[in-house]
């Protein structure tokens, strides 16, 4: 046995006192009964000093399981204290039994040995876990009924002594063989302890939230990270069908109803084995990634996805946004474009495209330094915005050109924006450097004719730019069949 197992073992000598108690019983009645039928002294002795050891033993292991209790754990001391009560109260009743079979009354002396076989028998299993004390105590216990036998009076009473002697290795052999299996039982036992421990440890503190659920998808085991994450106490989770976990604490901005939300998850536990995502009602956003395993249960990985939803969300805004203005850029142009010339208009109405571009900017970008053209560029993007109504989209399509997308629009109202804006656009401008200027803008203007593409239309409109800015800048043109081509390059 090992210093680690010892203490696990000499528990067990105070674990359940039930079986101690009731042998101490026995042989009390035993003792008394001789008691009874004798009256002898010594059968009077002997009553009083199994009694006694019955009680010193009781208060040893009621002693232990008190400190225990507190807090300490002195299995070792108590064992000490424990061991020579126990080997005294064997020995009296071995005495007590020789007694009974030196005795002329066949019927106590019968009842003597079954008795004391009985608790020796107990004791070798009782007592296992320290079987040198074990093998004393019944050794102390059955060698003086086998010399009364062999001293008794009686004829044929030394034939107790072949069963004793083979009793006597029985328990041994009894001892061993509990022993093996106490200690094996033990160390299992440790090791599942030291599994359990480093498997709790492990789920505490893993990045990712992790529960378990059972076949009815209740959540039988669920980290901290878990109920971090969902910000509900673990304790409420356990034993709580995960559809309803995730209806009670996320929203689904798609979806609002938690009926839905609960049957949409159950709904992905049965059948879908891509990733569930929900948000929750502080804003945190979660993925589900479910793992089945053998036994029927499944293993739900939980992760806050809020900072890569956020930075994939940054991504995709910055592939289709110029980095500058924060406007959308010709990507953005061209699928919203598409959006408009493929969506159902009113009668006589169009899709337009303006072509934008700043007279004058270069030189005050030359002068200036490009610190203040992009000053420059940023303030007119916040002048479109504010000129222009919703639903109409502004793009910088690079250097100092914009590009604006009207739906469902007329020629006159498109002259009444491209007046706005040149009026809007050629204010003067402050500088953060202190200095005032002022650029003017040139406008081409292209309407479909329910046949254009994008890039058409975007052609058409800076050819018309080219007829405005021919016809002396700060002014607006439509297309015409007479405008100057532009290379479908040029456009691009």
């Amino acid at each position: 046995m090992t210093d680690a197992l010892r203490p696990s073992m000499l528990v067990t000598l105070f674990e359940d006192v039930r079986p101690m108690a009731l042998s101490g019983l026995a042989s009390g009645f035993v003792a008394a009964v001789a008691l009874l039928r004798l009256h002898e002294l010594w059968c009077a002795l002997w009553l009083v000093l199994d009694v006694g050891l019955l009680a010193a033993r009781l208060a040893i292991a009621r002693a232990y399981v008190v400190e225990r209790n507190a807090g300490r754990d002195r299995a070792e001391y108590w064992a000490m204290r424990y061991a020579p009560v126990s080997l005294l109260a064997c020995f009296v009743l071995g005495l007590g039994a020789m007694g009974c079979v030196d005795a002329a009354d066949v019927e106590l002396g019968t009842l003597a040995v079954m008795i004391a076989g009985g608790v020796f028998g107990g004791i070798a299993s009782r007592n296992s876990a320290l079987p040198r004390l074990a093998m004393t105590q019944v050794t102390l216990g059955v060698l003086p009924i086998g010399v009364g036998a062999l001293l008794a009076e009686r004829p044929g009473a030394w034939l107790l002594v072949p069963p004793l002697a083979i009793y006597l290795a029985a328990m041994r052999t009894v001892v061993q063989r509990h022993y093996r299996v106490l200690v094996a039982l033990i160390a299992a036992r440790q090791r599942n302890a030291e599994l359990v421990a480093r498997f709790d440890a492990a789920l505490t503190y893993m990045p990712h939230g992790l529960c378990m659920i059972d076949g009815d998808s209740r959540v039988i085991v669920a980290n901290r990270r878990t109920a971090h994450l969902f910000g509900s106490p673990r304790d409420i989770m356990l034993d709580t069908p995960l559809p309803d976990v995730v209806a009670a604490l996320g929203t689904d901005a798609a979806q609002p109803d938690a009926a839905v939300l609960a049957a949409r998850c159950a709904d992905w536990l049965a059948h879908d084995a891509a990733p569930f995502d929900i948000t929750l009602a502080s804003g945190r956003q979660l993925e589900l990634t479910r793992h089945r395993v053998p036994d029927g249960n499944a293993v739900i990985i939980v992760e806050d996805v809020t900072a890569r939803r956020l930075t994939e969300q940054h991504i995709r805004h910055l592939a289709r946004h110029d980095a500058l203005t924060g406007l959308p850029n010709r990507h953005e142009l061209h699928a919203e474009l598409e959006r408009m010339l493929s969506r159902p208009r009113r009668p006589d109405t169009a899709v337009a495209v303006m072509y934008l571009d700043l007279d004058g900017f270069k030189a005050i970008n030359d002068r200036f330094g490009h610190q203040a053209g992009d000053e420059l560029l940023t303030q007119v993007a916040e002048r479109l915005g504010r000129t222009l109504r919703d639903g109409t989209l502004a793009a910088r399509i690079g250097g100092d050109e914009f590009v604006v997308a009207v739906d469902d629009t007329t020629m006159d109202a498109c002259s009444r924006v491209a007046a706005q804006l040149i009026a809007q656009i050629s204010a003067p401008y402050t500088l953060s450097i202190g200095e005032t200027v002022r650029f003017g803008i040139s406008i081409g203007i292209a309407l479909d004719d329910g046949h254009g593409t994008p890039d058409e239309l975007i052609r058409q409109a800076d050819s018309a730019l080219y007829d405005a800015k021919s016809a002396g800048k700060g002014r607006y043109r439509f297309y015409s069949s007479g405008s100057r081509p532009v290379a479908p390059a040029a456009a691009n």
